[in-house]
């Protein structure tokens, strides 16, 4: 499709790393090339990290994509199609916190992908969230929701690994954090995670703290039975542990190989999300048709209103006359121009781009 001139989607470019289950150096080498993007918006989540910019870039990002390419792609991201639980509700946030401090023609790009992405939500039903990586790592191990588990963590991913622990019927949940949450958890315990080494054991323990959090050693763990879960990034654990364990890339690939259907749907939803985008592109440019109208018919008036104050008052500049009327004017549509654009509502421009022609 033809794109609008006033966004520059063909100029958009997206450099695009892996982070998921990686070791801190390396996610810290990542976030250093990242950065080094300057007038970007920067996606991270605990699978990827994702530079959106308008400049050229000859960096060595395994993922690179361009033009409406990294525009559909920017939408499937915000609609969680490429999250480990499809569908995630989190990623979407993220997403549009990377936009806050971006560029305005790289936020007006993303406000297209994200509007999209909000547009697959309310068209689809999504079940899941980060809780249920329990219900696929205690699969996967082939380990019952019995006994009891320890969460490290009291962040979003703790909490819900947590509460998803309650409703799968584990006996005990304990969730161990450097401070205690600022809401309880139903159903769980809080332990202080200085001195969790000295409980236990555990039938499971999941690591789900921070990125900002340091590695934490398998031996200074307590005895965990039955499985050992990481789902941090850069990841909880350094060591060998004695049982099984898993970590979120093991998650992933677990998809890939073995639930054909889920990957076909994600295929499926990845292709409808892109013809979201395209319609939204296609509202936005014809929205900018009616506020280019309505900019035109605002101008005439103004011209006409200069010719009458030299006029009636010959005596004002014809220079001051010109910059006072073209600034109030421009005062007057700028905030009513920005939210046309942004509501994408056509009919809406329209309407009120006839206010302005002298047409009924």
């Amino acid at each position: 499709m033809a794109f609008s001139s006033a966004l520059p989607v063909e100029s958009l470019q997206a450099c695009c790393w892996s982070t998921v289950s990686l070791p801190r150096p390396r996610v810290v080498e990542i976030g250093r090339l990242a950065g080094a993007h300057a007038g970007s918006a920067l996606v991270e989540s605990c699978q990827r990290l994702e530079a959106y910019s308008l400049e050229p870039c000859n960096c060595l990002a395994p993922g690179r994509l361009g033009g409406a390419e990294a525009l559909f792609h920017l939408a499937e991201v915000a609609a969680g199609l490429h999250s480990v639980v499809l569908g995630e509700r989190e990623i979407l946030g993220q997403v549009r916190q990377a936009l806050v401090g971006a560029p305005a023609p790289v936020r007006g790009l993303g406000e297209i992908a994200i509007s999209a992405a909000r547009d697959l939500r309310r068209e689809t039903r999504f079940e899941g969230h980060a809780g249920h990586l329990l219900d696929r790592a205690l699969r996967m191990g082939g380990v019952p929701a019995a006994g009891n588990i320890l969460i490290l963590g009291t962040g979003q991913m703790g909490r819900l690994v947590a509460e998803r622990a309650v409703e799968l019927g584990f006996a005990e949940v304990v969730v161990a954090g450097r401070r205690a949450p600022a809401q309880p958890l139903p159903g769980a315990t809080f332990a202080a995670l200085s001195g969790v080494g000295s409980a236990g054991p555990f039938d499971v323990i999941a690591g789900c703290l921070g990125s900002n959090a340091p590695e934490v050693r398998i031996e200074q763990l307590p005895p965990v039975r039955r499985l050992l879960l990481d789902l941090g990034t850069p990841r909880n654990f350094a060591g060998a542990p004695a049982v099984a364990s898993l970590m979120l890339a093991d998650l992933l690939a677990d998809e890939q190989c073995e639930r054909p259907h889920a990957t076909r749907r994600r295929g499926e939803l990845r292709t409808h999300v892109r013809t979201l985008v395209e319609r939204r592109l296609e509202r936005f440019a014809e929205t900018g048709a009616a506020v280019t109208e309505m900019r035109m018919g605002a101008e005439r008036i103004r011209q006409r209103e200069v010719e009458r104050i030299r006029r009636l008052h010959p005596e004002i500049p014809a220079d001051a006359a010109e910059q006072l009327t073209r600034s109030l004017v421009n005062q007057l549509l700028h905030g009513p121009t920005a939210s046309l654009r942004a509501s994408g509502d056509a009919e809406l421009a329209r309407a009120v781009a006839r206010l302005f022609s002298g047409r009924p």
